[in-house]
């Protein structure tokens, strides 16, 4: 048999076609081999990086194309220099046995990498190479090289450069491995890691000539190796999953010893910063049901025995996505008032794809969090837990190896007695990336909100944060209070109220004025907040008198005594009330801005939401919008998809300068306004019914009527249309959808508050579907108007207070009012 191979001019390519020439005439000598050497594009182009002009493929691209037009049978490459996809008709044949993986650093003085000094000069045209080796020695200079091997020692050789950095497999195949003055520092590959394929050569051929039966089967198959095959799959596997190219900054290096088989990879994310990572997976003994999304180039029907190449894609698959994390955020989400939360902090929990949240968060701070995310309660209570700390730790691990982005939700700030360190740890272990958003701690902001400063220029010149309930596995308690009973500022225990007559007892016992004045403060900066103020030696019973209980801080210091000139907090009407709010966002918007201005905690638990919907009816009706003489609207939300929809179609707003306007309920002319359209209609009762009575009237049977609300709203407005004559489409415009995700709040929730607002009897409905138990008698239920109260007295909720106006307004006079009587 005659056989061409096809190689590069250089002499290590020419060197390289030799070892696969060698390796087929060692099993088929009587064959006859032609080596035809050929230039490529990466060749002949020396003055720019690779990525400028092609990336790998510059070195293949004449050799694919000689293979597709039957010049040659096979062309012979370094598997890193292969591109990641080939021409139709090709694949590989063959993979050899690897040669030496690592790169070498090669200088004339044999000084070590991370001993060069500042800005000694470093060649090389990879990216990786670059980032690897300014993570080794930040003061180096990194300077293009390109050219073959000889070119590039012959410029060491000059002085142009301090060091190069070259495959060892390269150096090693031309001998010069031993050549005199030159040092190579072979580069740890666990912390400096090679490129995928790196030290292995491939033959690619005609996939024709390569299958069963094929003209070069046998031959391909006496020199291949399973073992470096497989090591092949993973790296490039790797490099697939993560899009990566010859100047990518990654690397892979996997190797098998005996039934495991490792891959350490590098990627940098940002383009600066590597990052290693390292796993290992036992090979199976059977084929395991993993496949390829793209499986490997050659396509032999059992080229793999013992499972290696399913278990080479699950390793590349998992190290890629360890190296695709997000960060977790650990998120301080403040003392208990939501409004205390950062600005970063909400920045990162409006994107988050989980939130992992803790008891002691304002419940309105979920509203704020995507309508698609997670929510996950890992909330604790002293002596109430609800997941231990370990499963917190592996949820955070296990999401964010999902590729998700998590933000771990704390009470306060994540590292004052928060665990946040535990978490942070846990997840550094995982080579998972974490920031910390630091929170308002608890610690000085529920004093402040009872009026004690913890510092103060004439009474405490500092402050010393405690935890009264130190972890069980401590094996001796750190807290000594012979010191703490001598300090002159403020003492502050976090989650002691348990401890509180052994703290007062053992401050007394070593030398605190028993006089001196304490006070424990539960719920701070909330609706619930209650306090109790005494002296050291009377405080245990002033709590038990006040009925206090966790979560409390307890604050011993002579700034306690300003709390009676400096309390502030618990001003207005509402002062003392917890709200919850069950409407959608848009609806909790509008409530929480009549409610919070007189003092009510307002708690946001939207269990339903709304969407924009698409219908061809709707569709068909905004597209011929300027032929109807009335639009109706019912609600706000409604409005502003109206309008976002027009958008969307590219509809002129200018059609609309015949057209008039009716809505129901200020809100909602009020958000016609902000279009710049003035309502034309509004009845006097905010309802369907009230609409209908007053409007339709006025109506004439030329008046054609186009209604923009909800789907599954109210029957009576289109009945009394028809019943009158009046031509009408209905077309909604949005859907409301039950959030299920809200359950396990509302449940949690409903048990601390004063009211409970239903805005809609979408959201009676919601709430009826989601209760575990009955709302507590202590909880009054409101509804909007009429038609919700009658939803909800028919679901068995019972309805304490109607507004009498059917809008936000409406709901916060007849709280007014309640709790005026």
């Amino acid at each position: 048999m005659k056989l061409r191979i096809g190689t590069r001019k250089s002499k290590l390519a020419m060197i390289q076609t030799e070892i696969v020439r060698d390796a087929i005439l060692r099993k088929f000598p009587e064959t006859e081999i032609e080596m035809v050497p050929m230039s490529t594009k990466g060749d002949l182009i020396l003055d720019r990086s690779l990525t400028s002009f092609g990336g790998k493929g510059v070195f293949t691209g004449e050799l694919e194309t000689a293979l597709l037009d039957g010049e040659i049978d096979m062309a012979v490459h370094s598997a890193k220099d292969m591109p990641m996809e080939f021409p139709e008709g090709l694949c590989i044949g063959a993979v050899l046995e690897r040669e030496e993986a690592a790169d070498v650093l090669v200088t004339l003085d044999g000084t070590p990498a991370e001993k060069l000094p500042a800005g000694s000069v470093i060649g090389t045209s990879s990216l990786r190479r670059q980032l690897q080796i300014r993570a080794v020695n930040p003061g180096v200079e990194v300077k293009l090289l390109r050219g073959n091997v000889q070119t590039r020692i012959e410029k060491l050789r000059r002085g142009e450069y301090d060091g190069i950095l070259l495959a060892a497999a390269g150096l090693v195949r031309l001998g010069l491995d031993k050549e005199e003055g030159l040092h190579l520092e072979y580069l740890d590959k666990h912390s400096f890691v090679p490129a995928a394929g790196q030290g292995i050569l491939a033959a690619e051929v005609r996939r024709e000539d390569q299958k069963e039966g094929g003209r070069l089967e046998m031959m391909l198959k006496s020199i291949h190796s399973e073992i470096a095959a497989a090591e092949l799959f993973a790296e490039r596997e790797f490099l697939r999953i993560l899009e990566g190219g010859c100047n990518a900054p990654c690397g892979a290096w996997c190797r098998i010893h005996e039934k495991t088989m490792m891959m350490t990879a590098m990627y940098a994310r940002d383009g600066i910063h590597p990052v290693i990572f390292e796993e290992k997976l036992i090979v199976e003994e059977e084929k395991a049901q993993w496949k390829a999304d793209k499986a490997l180039e050659w396509e032999q029907e059992e080229p793999f025995s013992g499972g290696l190449i399913e278990t080479a894609g699950r390793l590349a698959e998992r190290l890629a996505a360890r190296l695709q994390y997000k960060p977790v955020y650990l998120v301080g989400a403040g003392p208990g008032d939501g409004g205390l939360i950062t600005r970063k902090g909400l920045e990162y929990l409006r994107q988050a794809d989980v939130v992992v949240y803790d008891n002691l968060i304002s419940g309105s701070l979920l509203n704020e969090a995507r309508l698609d995310a997670e929510l996950i309660y890992a909330g604790k209570r002293s002596g109430k837990h609800s997941m231990r700390q370990e499963q917190i730790q592996r949820i955070l691990v296990e999401k964010a190896m999902e590729g998700k982005s998590v933000v771990r939700l704390k009470g306060g700030d994540p590292y004052i007695f928060g665990r946040g360190g535990e978490e942070a740890l846990a997840l550094r272990e995982q080579g998972i990336p974490y920031e910390v958003i630091p929170g308002v701690s608890s610690v000085y902001s529920v004093p402040a909100y009872s009026g004690i400063p913890v510092t103060h220029r004439e009474v405490a010149s500092s402050f010393h944060v405690i935890t009264g309930h130190e972890g069980d596995g401590k094996q001796t308690a750190s807290v000594d209070y012979r010191i703490l009973a001598k300090e002159e500022g403020t003492l502050v225990f976090l989650m002691g109220l348990g401890h509180l007559r052994f703290i007062a007892e053992q401050l007394i016992k070593y030398g605190k004025d028993p006089a001196t004045p304490a006070a424990v403060i539960e719920n701070g900066t909330t609706a619930k907040q209650k306090k109790a103020v005494s002296d050291l030696a009377h405080i245990e019973a002033a709590v038990r008198e006040k009925g206090l209980s966790t979560p409390a801080l307890i604050i011993i210091g002579e700034a306690v005594e300003m709390e009676s000139r400096l309390d502030w907090f618990g001003r207005g009407a509402l002062a003392g009330k917890r709200i919850l709010i069950t409407g959608t966002r848009h609806m909790v918007s509008e409530l929480e801005a009549e409610l919070k201005p007189l003092g009510a905690e307002c708690v946001a638990v939207s269990l339903i939401e709304s969407r924009p919907l698409w219908t061809k009816e709707t569709a068909a009706a905004l597209k011929n919008v300027a032929q109807y003489g009335w639009l109706v609207f019912t609600s706000r939300n409604g409005v502003d998809l109206f309008f976002q929809m027009m958008r969307q179609m590219g509809q002129d707003l200018r059609t609309l300068m015949h057209v008039k306007f009716a809505a129901i309920g200020r809100g909602t002319a009020e958000e016609l306004f902000k279009h710049g359209f003035i309502c034309d209609f509004v009845p006097g009762n905010f309802s369907g019914a009230g609409l209908a009575k007053e409007w339709i009237p006025e109506l004439k049977k030329t008046d054609r009527v186009l209604i923009l609300r909800a789907k599954n709203g109210s029957p009576v407005l289109p009945q009394e249309l028809e019943k009158a004559g009046i031509p009408f489409t209905d077309a909604p415009v949005y859907e409301t959808w039950t959030d299920w995700r809200r359950q396990e709040e509302l449940n949690r929730l409903a048990e601390t508050v004063d009211y409970v607002v239903l805005a809609s009897s979408s959201a009676a409905h919601a709430m009826k579907q989601m209760l575990r138990r009955r709302l507590p008698e202590s909880a009054r239920v409101i509804a909007i108007g009429p038609v919700t109260a009658e939803t909800a007295e028919n679901l068995g909720i019972h309805v304490d207070l109607e507004a009498r106006e059917y809008t936000a307004a409406g709901i916060a006079a007849a709280l007014l009012e309640d709790v005026s009587r």
